[in-house]
């Protein structure tokens, strides 16, 4: 039997030899561990991907061949042949890049200052990232591996000269690059912030760093350099992060949020020291950047439709009636709202046959809510595109296993002539009436919940009770969240898995506010380049299916405990439970690797003493 012996990703045959073997037994005995799982090689995409561009004529060949090396094998990389070739091809860059230190910055002699070339941290590895953003502190300029390019910025005209001179990567479909300059790096400079607000902090940048400012939001600055006649620069627009002034102008929807530096008044801030706070920005950076190439933005918002863009263009669609087909932007028609806002999709006190009401008795108050709640329901919804028509539809169309995404205007009779439904539980749908006939608008997988059994989460309503009085119905559908959902599922399991609070942080924050913008309107709504985002019938799509789930937990819970909520917010339900009830019991169960699925219902809060 032959040995293979892998070392610094380089692979060796172990030689038929008696006492090599005898060496190798001891070494795997006294000074190994063995692997839980398999080896995990590196794909061709993920190699492109760290690095930003495609496979170059020099990078190594494969180190693992899948399959038939004469029938269209699949190709692996391990991760320190990609590292090694990052290394030499930054070195390279590095000789590219002299002039930035010797001639734009000058010579530097101070030793307090990070040598140049030298590496500050090694546990951030070499990637794209590093062609794409810079990190400059008052001990010099590195990328987010830790890799010094530079001596600090010794004067304002500085920035310029590395900003037209640096090597950057400038794909046409990449955005900006990136300078973050922390605050300490910007007293050094004699920055004189106190001398600005928010409102005047644009010029002040301006004018002091000698740049156009295209575009400012809290702390982002889209700075505009012209390269110096004859220095052999290139004229650059960068974007320029001042640290310290990420906390000006906060979204309205996240106050506390910093973005990439961390939410205020958590841990997930960076730290105060300088150098802990370049190194753990970087690290999130990188970390970013391996997600379809994301860098960091004034606003989730703008990571999250960075991330669904790069997946509608993996996207193959299937059209039926219009191979021309496009997304195109959807405001809702004022027939369904003049605000330009879908119904409301969560229940309220009218859709209870009796008012929420405080918890009484003994017992112990808890609340359960949905994993990652929405993700589950853009991964796997079909969603309409192309352009959409008023319609007559019959409502046999739900007989199809994938009615048309649309929305429809139904008539359904009141809560209390159906059988099966709970009267300890809301209404399936927060349109429905306990007392009388109601009238209102539904998406397709609304409707598809109130067809539904009970015992399911529906209404168990038959399809000739729908009365359909109007419809508008998109002419094709297609899975375009899929890929952005399970692209950002898979990072949430590694964060969790890793323990990094700050990673789990970011992600929730990029899917709950891009998706919450898809329902935009006025000011609120994306803009150019992004216009076909505007997506409200997306959004009230994705509510509804992950209220669907909801009630369809509820049940369950009400079945096999018979136990029902005091209250509801959201997807979230309130409870009290009886001293005979474990709380831990009304989670939904795990998986069989320990893990829980995003949209399970997991405990939330709970007293501490119980913990």
């Amino acid at each position: 039997m032959t040995t293979y012996v892998i070392k610094d990703g380089r692979v060796f045959e172990l030689g038929e030899d008696g006492e090599a073997s005898d060496i190798l037994d001891w070494i795997t005995a006294e000074r190994c561990r063995e692997l839980d799982g398999p080896l995990v090689t590196l794909s061709r995409q993920q190699v492109v991907t760290r690095l930003g561009r495609g496979i170059p004529e020099d990078f190594p060949g494969p180190d693992v061949v899948v399959g038939d090396p004469e029938q269209g094998p699949t190709r692996g990389w391990w991760e320190p042949t990609v590292q090694r070739y990052l290394l030499t091809d930054s070195q390279t860059a590095g000789e590219d890049n002299a002039t930035i230190a010797d001639t734009a910055v000058g010579a530097d002699d101070d030793p307090q200052h990070w040598p140049r070339r030298s590496r500050q941290w090694d546990d951030v590895a070499l990637s794209a990232a590093d062609h794409r953003v810079l990190i400059a502190t008052s001990y010099g300029i590195v990328t987010p591996a830790g890799e010094v390019k530079s001596r600090p910025l010794g004067q304002p005209g500085d920035l310029g000269k590395l900003a037209t001179k640096y090597r950057w990567s400038s794909r046409a479909d990449q955005g900006d690059p990136q300078v973050w300059i922390t605050g300490e790096a910007l007293e050094a400079l004699n920055f004189p912030a106190d001398q600005a607000n928010e409102a005047s902090l644009p010029d002040l940048v301006a004018e002091f760093f000698g740049a156009t400012v295209k575009y400012a939001q809290s702390g982002y600055f889209t700075c505009q350099f012209s390269a110096d006649e004859g220095s052999g620069g290139t004229d650059r627009t960068i974007e320029l992060i001042l640290m310290p002034a990420t906390s000006l102008q906060p979204s309205a929807a996240r106050p506390a949020d910093r973005g990439i530096i961390g939410i205020e008044g958590t841990d997930t801030v960076l730290p105060d020291d300088e150098v802990d706070a370049a190194h753990l920005l970087g690290d999130r950076i990188a970390w970013l950047h391996e997600i379809d190439e994301a860098l960091p933005a004034p606003r989730w918002t703008r990571v999250g439709v960075h991330i669904a863009e790069s997946g509608m263009r993996r996207a193959r669609p299937k059209p039926k009636t219009d191979p021309q087909a496009k997304v195109l932007p959807c405001p809702l028609p004022a027939a369904v709202d003049e605000r330009g806002k879908f119904p409301g999709q969560w229940w309220g006190p009218a859709s209870w046959r009796r008012k929420p009401h405080r918890s009484r008795g003994k017992g112990t108050d808890v609340e359960l809510d949905q994993q990652a709640a929405y993700l589950p329901s853009a991964e796997g919804l079909y969603l309409g595109y192309g352009k959409p028509q008023w319609e007559s539809i019959e409502a046999a169309v739900f007989d199809e296993q994938r009615p048309p995404f649309g929305l429809y205007q139904i008539t359904v009779p009141a809560a209390d002539s159906l059988d099966g439904l709970s009267p300890k539980l809301p209404v399936p749908h927060p349109g429905m009436s306990w007392t009388k006939e109601s009238t209102f608008w539904a998406t397709t997988i609304d409707v598809q919940q109130l067809i539904a059994p009970p015992d399911n989460g529906g209404a168990g309503l038959a399809v000739a009770e729908l009365q359909i009085e109007a419809a508008w119905v998109w002419p094709e559908q297609h899975q375009w969240l899929k890929q952005f959902g399970e692209t950002l599922r898979a990072r949430l399991v590694a964060a969790r898995a890793a323990g990094r609070a700050d990673y789990e942080n970011m992600i929730k924050a990029i899917y709950t506010s891009y998706l919450g913008r898809l329902a935009g309107t006025g000011e609120g709504a994306f803009k150019h380049p992004y216009l076909h985002h505007q997506q409200p019938a997306w959004y009230a799509a994705i509510e509804g299916f992950t209220r669907w789930r909801a009630l369809r937990y509820a049940r369950r819970i009400g079945r096999d405990f018979d136990l029902y909520p005091t209250e509801c917010l959201a997807d979230a339900w309130f409870y009290r439970v009886p001293d005979g009830i474990n709380p831990a019991d009304l989670q939904d169960p795990l998986r069989p690797d320990g893990t829980r699925t995003n949209g399970s219902y997991r405990l939330k809060s709970i007293p501490d003493e119980l913990l």
